[in-house]
């Protein structure tokens, strides 16, 4: 028989705590790289160019737009059908349609200025510090067995009777889940008619989701029967007043209902 010790199986949370971002929480790997390159040999200076310039495109379009899941795979095979037509044009008709754009770009003679990208970056890591400290403060999140509690430092705190709830997690931006895992923690009423609130930018969601899952899924809150009927009566006049209308339906990398499998808490 094994002398191992029996390891103890991982204790619920009490509580599970997090935080809502700005979208400058995306700008990380121009102030990370930015820093980075400074340091490496000037004779890589034409390759971390081109380097620099896909980060900042990416970087750019996580700041400006949502790249939904499906638009980002048609414009992927978009450009996978272009690129493959311009290589059976040259190799058909010997027209070098790629080859000359190309061409183009690299004849542009791009490098890396270490010290532009050193002085972005040190521009840039005051607000990002200053967001960081901000979000502590004023966009702090606390889900216990029976409420979800907002922190706002200097305004009234938000507290939302845990009840009869259905949470929702998704992903409606492709580039803000490969950059930081982030993702938007929305809360239902029972029927999952009513979007209660709408929590965006949350890094690491299924981290955050996992956790959330473990704390509700260790204790269930018990409500007498008159409680029930209560709490189903307000709930019932509150949807009453929205329109008739279901959730918007945000298209994600990956969603799921309930707490732990279940629809209701």
């Amino acid at each position: 028989m094994s002398d191992r010790p029996i390891k103890a199986p991982k204790p619920a949370p009490d509580a599970v705590v997090f935080h809502s971002y700005p979208k400058l929480l995306f700008a990380w790997p121009l102030i990370l790289f930015g820093v980075v390159f400074y340091f490496l040999p000037e004779t890589w200076s034409g390759f971390l160019g081109w380097v620099y310039l896909f980060i900042t495109l990416v970087t750019v379009t996580a700041l400006a737009i949502d790249l939904e899941r499906n638009y980002a795979f048609v414009w992927s095979l978009v450009f996978g059908i272009f690129f493959f037509v311009g290589k059976w044009l040259h190799a058909s008709f010997d027209i070098p349609f790629f080859e000359r754009v190309f061409g183009f770009f690299y004849g542009l003679g791009t490098k890396y200025d270490p010290g532009y990208g050193m002085a972005l970056s040190l521009l840039l890591l005051f607000p990002y510090v200053v967001m960081l400290v901000w979000v502590r403060i004023n966009s702090r999140w606390r889900i216990t067995h029976n409420e979800f509690e907002h922190y706002a430092w200097g305004r009234a705190d938000d507290s939302l009777a845990r009840g009869a709830k259905r949470v929702r997690s998704t992903y409606p931006d492709l580039l803000e889940f490969l950059l930081c895992g982030a993702g938007t923690l929305i809360v239902y009423s029972a029927t999952g008619r009513t979007e209660l609130r709408r929590i965006p930018n949350v890094p690491l969601l299924f981290r955050v989701r996992k956790r959330i899952n473990e704390l509700l899924e260790s204790q269930q809150v018990t409500l007498r029967d008159h409680d029930r009927q209560v709490l189903a009566e307000a709930e019932a006049e509150t949807e009453e007043q929205e329109e008739d209308a279901g959730p918007d339906g945000d298209e994600s990398l990956g969603e799921s209902d309930g707490i732990g499998g279940k629809d209701p808490l």
